[in-house]
């Protein structure tokens, strides 16, 4: 009894450590999908944008002055480190006074938190922050007055992007840090400003969705896996259905032809594919890409291995009570064949969702790319940016995951049971 028990927990075990380590990568890949910046080995949660200890010539790229065009990079008083900080004077009372840090083209979705060191001498003094975006659009928004005076002081910029409404925040070219006074010649010193990123962020799946057309990839391997996987179901269950059930001279030849057929690498057929679509202007349409790949020669293998293990008398008491053969193949063979059908439904499904040379080679335009074909263009059109392409990578993967889950039941029971119950 105890070496039952041990077992059964070894085998618990076993298999309970197998399954964390198939899941180890698509945890991997949601992760890194969900990082900011960086990749998996090099998180990236903040970063900073300007360091003034950089030489002015440096600077002029990452940086310019806003109101008093003049501004001046300070040392501090620290023989042991070398720092310096940025001053500038505003010359009239009330006059917007600061600085805007370039962003060259910034989705600022992605940041929490703008953090900086500033020093001030007047403590009535309002600071603002202001966003610009590439196309010009700029707005200003009051942040606070709390600023402690005549010492550094750390300031936390909490972005409250709702009241930079006309903005075009996935594309911001700069950001200002304004500051106004009552009085005039007033200094403000700032140094050290740095980003924080929200982490984990869900913008890359916003980011891959909205900006590189994975919304209409997604659709087109939709529309053509559903119609795919329907015309595997009957089309290739007919055929089974034909050479299991039917008596006729060269069934077997025509069975091993089609067996053969499987052993033909696509990159012999797709010549022959791609003329004929050609002729019949089929090129860059959903019918290039669904009607080849109707019929497939598993699926029919598939079906006349399982159709042949159903009782044959259930067929010969349907033509006594006088069905004919569609009849009986549809209100027969199709219902008692359920769990067959489940597996070559979710194989039609992933082999078209996954499919990648025939889409690749019969289309040519972005709207019928499909999702497996934008996701290998994404890598080459793009700088390998690793949180959108695992992004990308997970987006292309959930439905087959969820179409497993739903069906896993039919599956496991076609893979096991191989024979139905009269």
């Amino acid at each position: 009894m105890m070496s039952d028990i041990f077992k059964r927990r070894t085998v618990f075990i076993v298999l309970t450590i197998l399954l964390v380590i198939s899941l180890i990568p698509l945890f991997l890949t949601f992760f890194t999908a969900v990082i900011p910046e960086g990749d998996l080995f090099h998180l990236i949660t903040g970063k900073k944008l300007l360091d003034f200890e950089t030489k002015a010539i440096f600077l002029r790229t990452k940086m310019k002055a806003i109101g008093n065009k003049k501004y001046n990079l300070i040392e501090k008083n620290n023989q042991e480190i070398k720092d310096s900080y940025f001053n500038i004077v505003n010359k009239e009372a009330g006059e917007l006074t600061g600085l805007a840090v370039f962003m060259g083209d910034k989705n600022f979705n992605l940041i929490d938190k703008i953090v900086l060191d500033i020093k001030t001498e007047d403590e009535n003094m309002s600071l603002y922050l202001g966003i610009k975006d590439v196309d010009g659009n700029l707005k200003i928004e009051e942040i606070g007055h709390d600023l402690q005076t005549g010492v550094w002081a750390k300031h936390t910029i909490d972005l409250d992007l709702k009241n930079y409404s006309g903005i075009d925040l996935k594309h911001v070219s700069q950001f200002q840090i304004l500051y106004g006074s009552e009085s005039e010649n007033i200094a403000l010193s700032i140094d050290d400003i740095e980003v924080k990123y929200h982490f984990p962020t869900f913008m890359n799946f916003v980011n891959v969705w909205e900006e590189n057309d994975f919304a209409r990839y997604m659709l087109n391997s939709s529309i053509i896996s559903i119609f795919v996987v329907i015309g595997n179901l009957f089309l290739s269950s007919m055929v089974a259905y034909a050479l299991a059930r039917k008596k006729f001279r060269g069934r077997e030849v025509i069975f091993g032809i089609i067996l053969a057929t499987m052993m033909i690498p696509p990159q012999i057929t797709i010549i022959p594919i791609f003329m004929m679509m050609e002729k019949i202007n089929w090129i860059n349409t959903y019918f290039a890409l669904i009607v080849p790949v109707l019929v497939s020669p598993f699926g029919i293998f598939l079906m006349r291995q399982y159709i042949e293990q159903l009782p044959t008398e259930l067929d010969q008491a349907a033509y006594v009570d006088g069905a004919n053969d569609f009849q009986i193949f549809f209100r027969i063979i199709l219902p008692l064949s359920g769990p067959g059908l489940a597996v070559l439904g979710i194989n039609s499904f992933i082999s078209s969702w996954n499919s990648l040379y025939y889409p690749l080679v019969l289309t040519n335009s972005k709207d019928m790319r499909t999702v497996q074909v934008g996701l290998a263009l994404f890598s080459k059109l793009n700088q390998v940016d690793w949180p959108k392409l695992m992004a990308a990578s997970t987006l292309a993967g959930l439905p087959v995951i969820v179409i497993f889950l739903i069906f896993q039941k039919q599956i496991i029971s076609g893979l096991v049971d191989g024979a139905v119950k009269s």
